[in-house]
């Protein structure tokens, strides 16, 4: 279910111009190699997003760099690498998508939390503006704002 969401979400989620090379490069999702998200997320791979076709990518913490991903999912697994892998990211057109508790605290910019089958996130606007994104304000409508700026 996770897997859906955050395809819907970056249906919502404007990239600037410059992150990507050319209007045909694909839209790289990124997660570390041993989540346990990554079959589903699998499925993901080659669907449309803004005229892109998405690519999984897993990655260590070594091998992250800001060009690598343009959604970057941390997953409560991740934990221990969280913060190495966003400092990897800061500043850059990504879209950091966790489901922690604290995850837009921490300077993520969306919670995803699944609780009864129904989904709740919440955004970190300061952390999307920080990274050059634009999200659409229907989603917003939907998310709880929380974080820096909230």
């Amino acid at each position: 279910m996770k897997a859906a969401i955050i395809y819907k979400i970056a249906k919502f989620v404007v990239w600037p111009e410059d992150a990507f090379s050319s209007r045909t490069e694909p839209l790289p999702v990124c997660l570390p190699e041993a989540d346990p998200i990554g079959p589903a997320l699998d499925a993901l791979a080659g669907k449309i997003v803004w005229g892109r076709p998405i690519a999984i990518k897993r990655l260590n913490e070594i091998s992250l760099a800001d060009e690598d991903c343009r959604i970057l999912f941390l997953g409560e697994d991740s934990l221990r690498s969280r913060n190495k892998l966003m400092s990897n990211v800061a500043n850059s057109p990504v879209l950091t998508i966790g489901d922690s508790n604290d995850f837009v605290e921490v300077g993520g910019i969306v919670t995803l939390k699944i609780e009864q089958s129904h989904v709740q996130f919440a955004i970190n606007i300061a952390a999307s503006e920080r990274a050059g994104l634009n999200i659409s304000a229907q989603l917003l409508q939907l998310a709880t704002i929380k974080g820096e700026g909230s």
